[in-house]
């Protein structure tokens, strides 16, 4: 029998430092690729650490995003971990994905190391950390508790080494739980799922038993999803075998696997209720609304688009709070094929660090379907809430979203920068507007881009004042009225 290396959950509020944490301990910089500084994905990663008895230990650590939005995959990350770091920023101290973390952790009852992070940060309090976390139910050593902690600034890599030792130390208390037979059964438990536009559908599994190997075929219960065809550790580098605690990602698939679901080599008779759960979110198969009510036509339609399983699940339970419709759901970057179908159903067509191409926002234009990308998830969220609440806007034609008045012209190049003060409702980059003058009609454009100062923004808000550039030339003038408006 074998002692597999013991996998550690990160988890704790957005921006409180858990991807940075992780990158001071294996010096690498995942998180200024991250979109605002969050982590979309779960990441898992192998760590060698050289631990004080000069023993080389290896630990596998699992990144859990931060935003409450994606509390499905935090519950994941503490589910298919033997112990979990909580970070808590030492001047920020405990926030609700902070007791939102501290509940999954419990229920998952797994042992839990608490990180104090940002300990040089100016305005920290370590000790009021200790007292919220006291009152959040977590006990710390030396007040009253048997909770091991360790204050870090991972900014500064400083208690880098004594967090490493305190978590060898618990996992070596806790050893019997982590004894595995790599030449066994195999199993694994799904991370991550994706389709890749070179490569195809592809997931991240971590490892739980046996040994998995290269044209070994994967089963979720008693579905065949695919035959492994290349296995690639967490660096992009091919590899021949996975052993237990590895995370790996996998190519081959036909099928995507659902997240946080079992893989075996062998079918099984019975699924996991788990997996019969997340299996319906993450369908690629086309889901139109059957006949709806009075009250349900007035609801936005929404063509949902994201770049793997786990953002659509996360996005779609964010989404699930307010008065909207998912007419479909899919995993890849916007096409022509999904324009159409919006354009059909009369939705329109959002997508989560996907591309959408030139091509697809002529379609768009020229079909009258409102399409948005977003690469954060706050501003999904944000816009999403401000189109509900002027959901008449939507589900009209011709609606009104906004109104200024041109109050300069600043010549740009080639181009002329209108000057604008919002009068009412708010213009955003991509409406399409009407100049008007005298209440004739001068021109029709779509707002390419909208700065305040330097800055460019997305949206102005009435009574504010901007600067806007129009994707087509028309001959304003001063004091004529902008409208942007919808067709819905």
């Amino acid at each position: 029998m074998h002692i597999r290396p013991p996998v550690v959950a990160v988890l704790g509020h957005v921006d409180h430092g858990k991807t940075t944490l992780l990158d001071s301990i294996r010096t690498s910089d995942v998180a200024s690729k991250e979109h605002g500084g969050i982590t979309q994905h779960i990441g898992a990663y192998q760590i060698v650490y050289t631990a004080k008895n000069t023993q080389k230990r290896v630990l596998t650590c699992i990144d859990t995003p931060g935003h409450e939005a994606f509390s499905k995959i935090r519950s994941r990350g503490a589910n298919a971990a033997d112990i979990a770091i909580l970070v808590v920023a030492a001047d920020d101290s405990v926030k609700p994905q902070t007791i939102e973390s501290i509940e999954q952790i419990q229920k998952a009852g797994i042992p839990m190391v608490v990180a104090i992070n940002k300990i040089d940060a100016p305005g920290a309090m370590v000790d009021k950390v200790k007292s919220d976390l006291a009152k959040a139910g977590v006990q710390l050593e030396g007040f009253g508790g048997e909770v091991p902690f360790v204050s870090v600034s991972a900014k500064e890599k400083t208690g880098i080494d004594a967090l490493l030792e305190l978590i060898v130390l618990v996992a070596d208390m806790h050893e019997e739980k982590r004894v595995v037979d790599p030449n066994g059964v195999f199993s694994a438990v799904v991370i991550e799922a994706k389709v890749d536009k070179c490569r195809g559908m592809t997931a991240t599994l971590l490892i739980e038993n046996g040994t998995l190997t290269q044209k070994s075929h994967l089963y979720e219960g008693h579905k065949l999803l695919g035959r492994v065809r290349a296995l690639h550790d967490e660096y992009g580098k091919r590899i021949d075998a996975a052993p237990p605690g590895k995370p790996v990602e996998v190519l081959g698939f036909s099928q995507l696997p659902s997240i946080g679901s079992q893989l075996t080599a062998e079918p099984k008779a019975v699924e996991t209720i788990q997996a019969q759960e997340v299996k319906s979110v993450v369908s690629s198969v086309d889901e139109f609304l059957q006949a709806m009510t009075e009250a349900e036509k007035k609801k936005l339609k929404i063509f949902l688009k994201a770049d793997t399983a786990g953002s659509l699940e996360a996005v779609i339970d964010a989404l699930s709070k307010t008065e909207i419709d998912l007419v479909r759901t899919g995993i890849g970057d916007v096409t022509e094929a999904d324009i159409l179908e919006a354009k059909a159903t009369g939705a329109i067509v959002i997508g989560f660090n996907v591309k959408a191409g030139a091509n697809i926002e002529k379609l768009a234009r020229v079909e009258k379907v409102v399409y948005r990308t977003y690469a954060i998830i706050y501003k999904l969220l944000e816009e999403m809430e401000d189109v509900i609440s002027g959901m008449e806007e939507l589900i009209r034609e011709d609606r009104e979203l906004g109104k200024g008045v041109v109050i300069a012209e600043f010549p740009f190049d080639k181009d002329r920068i209108l000057g604008i003060r919002v009068a009412s409702g708010r213009l955003a980059k991509g409406d399409t507007v009407r100049i008007i003058r005298d209440d004739a009609e001068v021109g029709k454009a779509r707002i390419r881009s909208v700065r305040q100062g330097k800055n460019e923004v997305n949206r102005v808000a009435a009574r504010a004042e901007c600067g806007i550039l129009l994707d087509t030339q028309i001959d304003f003038l001063l004091k004529d009225d902008i409208i942007a408006y919808t067709t819905g």
